[in-house]
């Protein structure tokens, strides 16, 4: 009698345990999706990541991570080598890796002029902007052991939901990308953590937090705004780098803006 009790309480903590595992392997598809539908742009400037009234390539402009006393150098070094890119008679100058790489790269993408277009579902967020789309996934999944990734421009980023926020943690970035239109680039060791939720009907908010055990003294935490723009906008086609085609051609290691219409 024992030995039944003992067998029927066994089966019964198995078949929880398994009723466990499919409720939360069925559990993203439980979510109720917010509506992000619409195209949405950057609030303010994309000049810094840190604030939102910077000024694009004007001297001075820099942003203000806690960069430990070595990384702090390396970023005052290179904000004057930024600022002379293109100049032929500067003896050290540096390009921004947008251009250089014809992408922005995270976390860039998150702060440029680009339109921006958010797809949600309750197993798959896609974040996409000019020619980047960024992969969020919420079905459950575990990052990769350390040995089995490598480092991109978009990282790889996995997420969940509170509620009606999307927080979403990003790890395996590459370690030469800028974050805005300044040099401020991070060790191979940063990690993100994004907030992202809808404050009303025309505002996105995205609280995000850079860590770097390498590179900073302390987290670096800053908001990015998103507003979105009227029913029936068409949102910007992808731009061209690089050859004849560009909207913004280099010319003499200069970046010229062509306005539409002008030849």
């Amino acid at each position: 009698m024992r030995n039944r009790f003992l067998k029927q309480a066994g089966f019964s903590v198995a078949l929880g345990m398994v009723m466990a595992q499919g409720a939360m392997a069925q559990a993203p598809d439980k979510v109720q999706s917010p509506d992000w539908t619409g195209v949405w742009r950057l609030k303010g400037s994309p000049a810094v990541m840190d604030r939102e009234d910077g000024r694009s390539f004007v001297a001075g402009t820099r942003d203000h991570p806690p960069y430990n006393a070595e990384w702090e150098k390396r970023y005052t070094r290179d904000l004057v080598r930024g600022e002379h890119q293109g100049d032929a008679n500067f003896p050290d100058p540096i390009v921004d890796t947008h251009t250089v790489f014809c992408a922005a790269g995270m976390p860039h993408l998150m702060g440029t002029p680009f339109d921006y277009e958010f797809v949600v579902t309750p197993a798959k967020t896609w974040i996409v902007a000019d020619k980047e789309t960024r992969h969020i996934y919420t079905d459950g999944r575990k990052f990769l052991p350390d040995d089995e990734r490598w480092p991109t421009l978009l990282g790889t980023s996995i997420g969940h939901w509170e509620n009606q926020t999307l927080v979403v943690e990003t790890v395996s970035m590459r370690s030469d990308v800028w974050a805005d239109t300044t040099p401020v680039m991070f060790s191979d060791k940063m990690r993100i953590t994004e907030r992202i939720r809808r404050m009303d009907a025309n505002t996105l908010e995205n609280q995000m937090t850079i860590a770097d055990p390498v590179a900073f003294t302390k987290p670096w935490t800053f908001t990015k705004h998103y507003t979105l723009m009227k029913k029936g906008t068409w949102v910007s086609e992808p731009e061209k780098c690089g050859g004849p085609e560009d909207r913004n051609p280099i010319v003499n290691g200069r970046v010229i803006s062509v306005m539409p219409g002008v030849k």
